[in-house]
């Protein structure tokens, strides 16, 4: 079950490298070419720690459970992109930008403190990883989402779905862990794998359209108020 689940991540995560990188190389211009760019990286580093796994890599027997430690070297390469993705579309400010990298790869850091350290200090660890992630949430609905709405006022409800969409995405991460036999058990590996493993799709190859809608639209509200909407270039 879990194979299966891995082999579907490293099927998946291929197709959206294949997608995106056709993008990034016709795009129509600068920023279409950018987006995409970004969103092959994702796919690629996501579908080859995949093909890692899925052949047997980069898991080993932590604390009596068979653990894959690859998926968060895997998040910790790709998740940075991500950000860049919110970041550049909402044209973000620099403090809010490093802030949101920050406080993003300490949420991976400690979490990977949570899944290879025994109980109870397991769970102090992922409250600190949640923690963390409490400021990934208050800056992106905050900090980024106002400045995002000043300089695109007329794509508002854009950037509100796109953090909403990524949000709820990541908060089904650390519930999935605490479901999982590093938490409470209640998820066996399989049920645990195949958690990760949609998430994964959701938040990288799903994300990657939903980001290239927004640009779309943002697009269209600059066309039709170019003075009001602040340009690319």
């Amino acid at each position: 079950m879990v194979q299966l689940w891995l082999w579907i991540g490293v099927f998946s995560m291929t197709l959206g490298t294949i997608f995106f990188g056709i993008g990034a190389h016709n795009g129509k211009n600068q920023q279409w070419k950018i987006l995409y760019t970004l969103n092959f990286f994702i796919c690629l580093i996501a579908a080859g720690l995949y093909l890692g796994m899925a052949l047997g890599q980069g898991v080993n027997i932590i604390n009596g459970r068979q653990t894959y430690w690859l998926r968060f070297f895997t998040w910790f390469c790709s998740t940075p992109l991500l950000i860049l993705d919110l970041t550049f579309l909402g044209r973000t400010n620099l403090l809010t930008t490093s802030s949101l990298l920050g406080a993003n790869a300490y949420m991976i850091i400690t979490g990977f403190a949570a899944t290879i350290s025994p109980r109870p200090i397991s769970y102090i660890w992922y409250v600190v990883s949640c923690g963390a992630y409490v400021a990934i949430m208050y800056l992106l609905l905050k900090p980024y989402r106002e400045e995002a709405a000043s300089k695109h006022p007329r794509s508002k409800s854009a950037f509100s779905k796109l953090v909403t969409v990524h949000l709820i995405l990541w908060t089904l991460y650390p519930i999935v862990w605490v479901l999982s036999p590093e938490g409470f058990s209640i998820l066996n590996q399989g049920g645990e794998a195949m958690g990760y493993t949609l998430l994964d799709i959701a938040s990288k190859v799903g994300f990657g359209f939903l980001s290239l809608n927004t640009l779309s639209t943002i697009e269209k509200a600059r066309e039709l108020a170019p003075d009001r909407q602040m340009s690319y270039q």
